[in-house]
């Protein structure tokens, strides 16, 4: 499958989930909220892949203790890594292959889920350091 395909396939998740998308540079951006929590999410569909950037709307106050936060996390996730900005801002990076058009929604679909969990349990622990 291609990426134009993988790329129609997220859109359309998008759009059944009610979220409003813009796309800038080739990135499709949106909000994703769970509960009280509501931060950034950019998606590109480049090469047979998805990348998914969650963004955190808040910098870490203790980065050291932060990026330690990060260190465990990363021992434990399934895929992705959990990291700070430049700036203290966390961000949450994972990444599915979107060739296999059997399953390339269920795919991003899963890669889209994963990335909202990751940042639902981690956002008490980040925004308190």
């Amino acid at each position: 499958m291609d990426d134009t395909e993988a790329l129609r396939i997220l859109c359309a998740l998008l759009e059944r989930e009610g979220a409003e998308w813009r796309e800038e540079n080739g990135w499709l951006r949106f909000r994703s909220k769970r509960g009280a929590m509501l931060w950034e999410t950019d998606c590109r569909v480049s090469d047979g892949m998805l990348l998914v950037y969650g963004r955190f709307p808040f910098r870490c106050a203790d980065p050291d203790e932060a990026r330690t936060f990060c260190e465990e996390m990363n021992r434990r996730l399934l895929r992705g890594a959990l990291y700070l900005n430049e700036d203290g801002t966390p961000v949450y990076r994972c990444s599915v292959e979107t060739d296999d058009v059997y399953c390339a929604e269920q795919r991003i679909s899963g890669a889209l889920r994963y990335s909202a969990q990751v940042i639902a349990y981690c956002w008490g622990r980040l925004s308190g350091v």
